[in-house]
């Protein structure tokens, strides 16, 4: 199996495609160059044999070829040339004459090869380029001849040049082969180390028993491809500890709020248990505090169900009148807290959003500023008409939040200056719904200072869908 895996590899399968191509190029190169190399070759043969079937034609003297003056008159060398010409003249015995040796040469039955008619073989003598000529009587074709020529021009130094090339080839092409395998194994190996190991760093965090969700994987300065991946990978493992550790987190503050509650309800049916019939008196008193912290874990539970929710969540987005949904809220807000509830002018603004969760959000910032603002103080809410967005700040009077808060005031559970929150109730949820509600509308929430005191709520909208 190790060896089906090692196969499967980037780098064994760039090697082997690289030997599949070298091979197929090797094997094209190879053949072209000895077809056009054997084509030239043979064509100078017959070239040479023309040239030769024009002198024996000019050495005939009374129909007899005189060999001597054949053998002067050619610029080749005919020793290892073999010729035969058959005289056949009328009323005339017919006549064959041939060149020293051609007998004995021809004795031996040759082989001609089917696709090159002109090529002949014999087991002891080796190859021969075999032309044929005619001297007719007449200009019909269909004449008998008066002289047949044939000629037997050696090929041997052509064999044993054409041997020596391809010997040549072969062995520069496997020289090449094997130099060329080792190389693109090498660069293959090299360029799939970095996935390599970013797969033993990422199989290394996968087998971490203690892991503390900040692991992070190696980053590769080569290839690019490598690079960008490892950054990305780095991204989404930092998004996914993130989570983890968020629900972790959660999960942790959620036992915590709901531990608190459920003590103090346990605490009280105990004294109702222990001390209930001899001091009746402490009976309402202890249910008046189940009710109330029941009430709370409800709306905790509620709370923690919504945001379970919202993770997944995806609002109904749409035009509609800003304007006339805060005139609304204002309207109704007033009767219910005993501050100053100013809506700044607003001229028709109209925002692209969910209504039903952008009343959620300024109702949620209205009840944090009543929450933590003194009875007397002023609430204002304010809207900016911007070039592609509208902005809405909810203003309070109160004691504002320190620096250090303001990085964590949307975090579940989070409550800026424990000791004040005791006394006031909330389940430290609300601002995180909040801001969840402001993600949903693919818009932005901030807190800054609110000049001279207190806190500043800015919500960002968009205006139109983009």
């Amino acid at each position: 199996m190790k060896k089906k895996k090692n196969s499967n590899t980037n780098a064994a399968q760039i090697t082997k495609s690289y030997a599949i191509i070298l091979i197929l190029i090797t094997l094209l190169m190879s053949s072209s160059i000895i077809t056009i190399v054997g084509y030239r070759l043979v064509s100078n043969k017959r070239k040479d044999a023309e040239s030769l079937m024009i002198v024996l034609k000019r050495s005939l003297v009374d129909n007899k070829p005189d060999w001597i003056l054949w053998r002067s008159e050619s610029t080749l060398d005919t020793s290892n040339t073999f010729v035969k010409v058959k005289v056949n003249i009328p009323n005339q015995a017919q006549k064959e004459f041939y060149s020293p040796h051609t007998k004995a040469f021809l004795n031996e039955k040759f082989h001609s090869w089917p696709l090159l008619k002109n090529i002949q073989y014999r087991s002891e003598q080796g190859v021969y380029y075999h032309t044929v000529d005619y001297d007719r009587s007449g200009h019909n074709t269909n004449e008998q001849p008066k002289i047949k020529y044939e000629i037997w021009l050696s090929l041997n130094n052509v064999v044993h040049l054409f041997e020596e090339i391809l010997e040549t080839i072969s062995l520069i092409v496997a020289f090449s082969f094997l130099i060329g395998l080792r190389f693109i194994s090498r660069l293959a190996q090299r360029l799939n180390k970095p996935l390599v190991d970013l797969t033993t760093a990422t199989h290394k965090i996968n087998n971490t028993e203690n892991i503390t969700y900040h692991e992070s994987l190696p980053i590769f300065d080569n290839p690019q491809e490598v690079h960008d991946l490892s950054i990305e990978f780095n991204r989404l493992l930092g998004t996914l500890n993130k989570q983890v550790l968020h629900e972790h987190q959660f999960v942790s503050d959620a036992s915590h709020e709901l531990r608190t509650p459920l003590a103090g309800i346990r605490g009280h049916i105990s004294l109702i248990h222990r001390h209930g019939e001899k001091h009746p008196d402490i009976v309402p008193t202890s249910l008046a505090y189940i009710d109330s912290e029941s009430l709370r874990m409800q709306r905790l539970t509620e709370n923690l169900l919504q945001l379970s929710r919202m993770d997944h969540a995806k609002l109904e987005l749409k035009h509609f009148n800003l304007s006339s949904l805060l005139s609304k809220i204002c309207k109704n807000y007033r009767q219910q807290i005993t501050q100053h509830l100013i809506l700044k002018d607003t001229n028709n603004i109209i925002v692209y959003a969910n209504q039903d969760s952008v009343e959620q959000i300024i109702t949620a910032l209205l009840d944090n500023a009543h929450k933590y603002s003194p009875a007397k103080s002023t609430i204002s809410i304010e809207v900016t008409d911007r070039f592609n967005d509208i902005q809405v700040k909810v203003n309070d009077e109160g004691a504002g939040i320190k620096g250090q808060d303001k990085w964590h005031i949307f975090d579940r559970f989070y409550r800026a200056d424990q000791s004040r929150s005791q006394k006031i109730n909330g389940s430290g949820l609300g601002l995180a719904i909040t801001a969840q509600l402001v993600e949903l509308n693919h818009g932005e929430i901030k807190v800054q200072d609110n000049v001279p005191h207190g806190s500043c709520f800015v919500v960002t909208l968009k205006k139109n869908k983009s």
